[in-house]
């Protein structure tokens, strides 16, 4: 008798992935996150809404948006001039507010329901899996939390919990979290606190309360958010991301980063199978491009579901030597998970849970 080969797989997710669960495309997150800025309940967000509206319009793309906002803050990083500089500081505010409202907003998304991520968890994914996202929100872990193959501890390939718990699949957040935060000074509110020269911000976030309970924990021994000064965690959708924090104690979170897309890379080239769910590989993401053209073998089998964008896509890796490439005929990633045979070995369906 030949013993089964175990075959891995990495499912790329971009925004396209998580649409069925109410989130945006990037196409239209600015018209979206403004609307939801006005009709916010606290006057500042509004206030930060007008402005935005009158700088960008009332359809601004979220990735124009977010860059112009970022070269005014860097050209002005140098500056000596008072005026300047209290200019800087009211344009980082109005960057921090979007960050602000990006989190307020996607949580209050996260209550719907995600029929094609409770299709994937229970009957397409596969326990030594991974899931490499670009997305902020939190609906593809909570669908693998109720299916049991994903635990909060160390699934996202740092330790959030005290004592680890094997996490069958990692979910891998290459642009960030909604549900994480960075705590300074390890949640210190006052007194001395002694640091390093580049540990203001920690190693890696910590976790809401409220963001462990909806993601089914009632009771988690781990690094959760308690006290003092704390910092969303998001890689905002510019066309130049920058993977660390520029602080007085210097580039902080830098490491952090390197970690989980060293993971990303190392889950790739060991991978029989990339299936690219709702990710168009914009010319922005040049990180994102690297990781996922230059860093598989050449030899790995590539399925692409990303409506429209597939077959250019698939026509992308294959001009970068890939030879076994294809495009869902379906297109997109709802459709493919209707079309995917139970392949999870789980007798877990949706519902039962």
């Amino acid at each position: 008798m030949i013993a089964a080969i175990d075959m891995s797989t990495v499912y790329v997710f971009g925004a396209g992935a998580s649409v069925d669960a109410g989130y945006p495309l990037t196409s239209t997150m600015g018209i979206r996150l403004l609307e939801y800025m006005r009709s916010s309940n606290e006057r500042q967000v509004q206030t930060y809404a007008e402005h935005l509206t009158e700088n960008f319009g009332e359809q601004p793309n979220i990735e124009d948006l977010i860059t112009r906002i970022h070269s005014q803050i860097v050209a002005l990083q140098h500056s000596r001039c008072l005026e300047e500089r209290a200019k800087r500081t009211t344009t980082a505010r109005r960057r921090d507010s979007i960050v602000f409202a990006l989190k307020g907003w996607f949580r209050l998304l996260q209550s719907s329901p995600a029929p094609s991520y409770a299709i994937f968890a229970n009957s397409i994914v596969k326990r030594s899996d991974t899931v490499i996202t670009f997305n902020y929100d939190i609906s593809i872990e909570r669908e693998l939390r109720q299916a049991r193959i994903w635990d909060l501890s160390g699934g996202y390939g740092f330790p959030l919990g005290y004592t680890e718990t094997p996490s069958d699949v990692r979910v891998l957040k290459l642009h960030d979290s909604v549900n994480w935060l960075i705590s300074f000074f390890d949640g210190a509110i006052g007194g001395t606190t002694l640091v390093g020269p580049t540990s203001s911000m920690g190693n890696h976030p910590v976790i809401l309360e409220e963001d462990r309970k909806n993601l089914g924990y009632e009771g988690f021994s781990g690094h959760t958010y308690t006290s003092g000064g704390g910092l969303p965690c998001l890689i905002l959708p510019g066309r130049s991301k920058e993977f660390f924090y520029d602080t007085s104690f210097g580039r902080e979170f830098e490491d952090f980063w390197n970690s989980l897309w060293a993971q990303a890379e190392g889950a790739l080239k060991a991978a029989d199978k990339i299936v690219i769910c709702g990710y168009s590989l914009p010319e922005a993401d040049q990180r994102a491009r690297d990781l996922l053209l230059q860093r598989p073998r050449r030899d790995i089998a590539v399925q692409i579901l990303s409506g429209s964008q597939s077959e250019p896509i698939a026509d992308e890796f294959r001009s970068h030597g890939f030879k076994f490439v294809s495009a869902f005929p379906g297109g997109r990633f709802a459709e493919w998970c209707k079309a995917q045979p139970n392949m999870s070995g789980t007798a877990v369906r949706p519902g039962e849970i």
